[in-house]
């Protein structure tokens, strides 16, 4: 199995809007960005695969180069779904006979976390890492990279399970600790920073003080 991992990157300007109850526009863009380094530092120490940042945005494709990553352009702009087939697209025009995808925005993931992921029995086409609620997909690695149709967005974990029994794919479901943390809404912040993994996200949200800014936005119980 030739593995290529691919990246799919908002602009940091564009990014974390469900957060807008605790954080600013200019620091939803640095948590944005510095969850995407932490990423792209724990892809770029692995080794035998290929590794791919996709955006629109020029200055986050420079920022993956940075990392050792190749950057493709998103040239169509229709979201996470449409960038992640671009992105197995062309591992599968240069070669790759499988591709995993992950987000840009689990800083909690390890190097150690993703090679193991990568190399996991790969005689199956479609193996599946949830988010901490089992609605999501963090982690999401099909043989051939065209195994199945891809349905990021609401529900994806099971709409994914569903493609996969729908092309009689085998299929597995595989926890990945350091995937089960994306940070979309206030609460998966508090999540994210109860793991206690050192990341360079983790200091940021200390240096802003997110944690109390959510309890003090949330309304108490009863």
């Amino acid at each position: 199995m030739k593995l290529a991992i691919v990246i799919p990157v908002k602009s940091p300007s564009r990014a974390k809007f469900r957060l807008e109850a605790v954080l600013s526009e200019t620091d939803r863009s640095r948590l944005a960005l510095t969850m995407a380094r932490d990423v792209f530092t724990a892809v770029s120490k692995l080794r035998g695969y290929g590794l791919f940042v996709i955006s629109d945005d020029p200055a986050m494709l420079d920022e993956g180069r940075r990392f050792g990553l190749e950057p493709l352009t998103d040239r169509v702009s229709q979201g996470q779904t449409a960038a992640v087939h671009q992105g197995f697209t062309a591992a599968w025009e240069r070669g790759y006979t499988a591709a995993l995808t992950i987000p840009g925005d689990v800083p909690a993931v390890t190097t150690e976390e993703l090679d193991e992921l990568g190399r996991y029995r790969p005689e199956i086409e479609v193996l599946l890492t949830p988010d901490r609620e089992r609605t999501g997909t963090n982690g999401l690695r099909l043989v051939p990279p065209h195994a199945i149709t891809l349905r990021f967005g609401e529900d994806s974990f099971n709409l994914h399970l569903a493609e996969a029994r729908r092309a009689n794919r085998s299929v597995e479901v595989k926890e990945v600790e350091g995937l089960r943390y994306d940070l979309d809404r206030p609460e998966d912040i508090v999540a994210f920073m109860q793991l206690n993994r050192q990341t360079a996200t983790r200091e940021l949200l200390t240096e802003l003080d997110v944690a109390e800014r959510v309890l003090a936005a949330t309304p108490p119980r009863g």
